[in-house]
């Protein structure tokens, strides 16, 4: 497995832990890979930090269930973010 497909497979990771309070270093190591390093090469693979991709994956989750009847706080919640008003803020930005 290439370096850079530990970064492809991170992605998918990233996907399938989305409304899971998990940190980076876990994915690096999951991933097998150096947190540092593994920072490095996400950035130059995917032009932006491991923490902003998630933090993009997780607002495009938010659009899809706020289409459903969930409440928004639950919603935020789900997605693990600190709090709906934080959430809110992200969401909005």
């Amino acid at each position: 497995m290439t370096i850079f497909s530990k970064i492809d497979s991170a992605c998918v990771l990233m996907r399938e832990l989305i409304d899971q309070p998990v940190s980076m270093q876990e994915i690096a190591k999951k991933s097998g890979i150096g947190y540092s390093l593994f920072r490095r090469l996400f950035k130059e693979k995917m032009n932006c930090a491991p923490v902003q991709y998630f933090q993009e994956l997780k607002l495009h989750k938010a659009i899809e269930l706020l289409t459903t009847t969930i409440p928004v706080k639950e919603i935020a919640y789900r997605l693990d973010f600190e709090s709906p008003a934080y959430f809110s803020a992200r969401f909005k930005k």
